[in-house]
Protein backbone atom coordinates (compact mmCIF):
# COMPACT_ATOMS: atom_id res chain seq x y z
CA UNK A 1 0.00 0.00 0.00
CA UNK A 2 1.44 3.45 -1.07
CA UNK A 3 1.64 6.13 2.29
CA UNK A 4 -0.46 8.71 2.02
CA UNK A 5 0.36 11.88 0.34
CA UNK A 6 -0.27 14.76 2.58
CA UNK A 7 -0.01 18.51 1.86
CA UNK A 8 1.68 19.48 5.48
CA UNK A 9 4.73 17.55 4.26
CA UNK A 10 4.91 18.66 1.34
CA UNK A 11 4.87 22.73 2.59
CA UNK A 12 7.30 21.64 5.75
CA UNK A 13 10.06 20.72 2.97
CA UNK A 14 9.15 23.33 0.45
CA UNK A 15 9.96 25.78 2.65
CA UNK A 16 13.81 25.12 2.48
CA UNK A 17 14.15 27.56 -0.81
CA UNK A 18 12.34 30.12 1.28
CA UNK A 19 14.67 29.71 4.32
CA UNK A 20 17.37 30.43 1.79
CA UNK A 21 15.77 33.57 0.59
CA UNK A 22 15.13 34.82 4.15
CA UNK A 23 18.92 33.99 5.18
CA UNK A 24 20.12 36.02 2.24
CA UNK A 25 17.77 38.87 2.82
CA UNK A 26 19.02 39.24 6.65
CA UNK A 27 22.68 39.02 5.68
CA UNK A 28 23.68 43.08 5.45
CA UNK A 29 22.25 43.17 8.89
CA UNK A 30 24.33 40.15 10.57
CA UNK A 31 27.70 41.04 10.31
CA UNK A 32 28.89 37.71 11.63
CA UNK A 33 29.05 34.53 9.12
CA UNK A 34 28.66 31.63 11.46
CA UNK A 35 25.23 33.27 13.30
CA UNK A 36 23.95 32.40 9.14
CA UNK A 37 23.10 28.56 9.91
CA UNK A 38 21.82 29.48 13.57
CA UNK A 39 19.42 32.20 11.38
CA UNK A 40 17.92 29.11 8.91
CA UNK A 41 17.26 27.32 11.70
CA UNK A 42 15.38 28.94 13.58
CA UNK A 43 13.26 30.48 10.70
CA UNK A 44 12.66 27.24 9.60
CA UNK A 45 11.01 26.10 13.31
CA UNK A 46 9.39 29.37 13.25
CA UNK A 47 7.78 29.16 9.20
CA UNK A 48 7.08 25.45 10.08
CA UNK A 49 5.19 25.55 13.62
CA UNK A 50 2.93 28.44 11.67
CA UNK A 51 2.20 25.85 9.10
CA UNK A 52 1.47 23.36 11.39
CA UNK A 53 -0.71 25.88 13.57
CA UNK A 54 -2.56 26.52 10.15
CA UNK A 55 -3.13 23.12 9.00
CA UNK A 56 -3.95 21.17 12.80
CA UNK A 57 -0.14 19.49 12.83
CA UNK A 58 1.20 18.84 16.13
CA UNK A 59 3.89 21.29 17.26
CA UNK A 60 6.45 18.52 17.93
CA UNK A 61 5.94 17.19 14.25
CA UNK A 62 6.30 20.81 13.00
CA UNK A 63 9.07 21.39 15.50
CA UNK A 64 11.01 18.43 14.06
CA UNK A 65 10.37 19.15 10.60
CA UNK A 66 11.10 23.03 11.01
CA UNK A 67 14.53 22.09 12.61
CA UNK A 68 15.34 19.66 9.67
CA UNK A 69 14.23 22.06 7.00
CA UNK A 70 16.38 24.76 8.96
CA UNK A 71 19.59 22.54 9.06
CA UNK A 72 18.95 21.53 4.89
CA UNK A 73 19.07 25.26 4.12
CA UNK A 74 22.16 26.02 6.62
CA UNK A 75 23.63 22.93 4.52
CA UNK A 76 22.68 24.56 1.39
CA UNK A 77 23.82 27.54 1.64
CA UNK A 78 27.19 26.67 3.33
CA UNK A 79 27.33 24.34 0.16
CA UNK A 80 26.94 27.17 -2.13
CA UNK A 81 29.08 29.32 -0.29
CA UNK A 82 31.88 26.51 -0.75
CA UNK A 83 31.41 26.33 -4.71
CA UNK A 84 31.83 30.06 -5.27
CA UNK A 85 34.81 30.15 -2.38
CA UNK A 86 36.81 27.36 -4.27
CA UNK A 87 39.89 26.53 -2.66
CA UNK A 88 40.03 29.61 -0.08
CA UNK A 89 36.84 28.23 1.60
CA UNK A 90 39.48 25.91 2.78
CA UNK A 91 39.95 27.19 6.70
CA UNK A 92 43.42 25.19 6.93
CA UNK A 93 44.81 26.93 3.83
CA UNK A 94 46.34 23.51 2.81
CA UNK A 95 47.94 23.14 -0.31
CA UNK A 96 45.90 21.62 -3.04
CA UNK A 97 47.07 17.87 -3.86
CA UNK A 98 49.02 17.67 -7.46
CA UNK A 99 46.63 16.27 -10.11
CA UNK A 100 47.40 12.87 -11.29
CA UNK A 101 50.03 12.26 -14.24
CA UNK A 102 47.81 11.40 -17.57
CA UNK A 103 47.34 8.19 -18.28
CA UNK A 104 47.37 6.66 -14.50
Amino acid sequence: MPPEFSLANFLYLGGVGLLLGVVQLLKPFVSDTRYYPLIGVLAGILLNELIGYYLGVAWPASLIMGLIAGLAASGLYSWGSTLKEGSQADKKNRPLPDPPPPGA
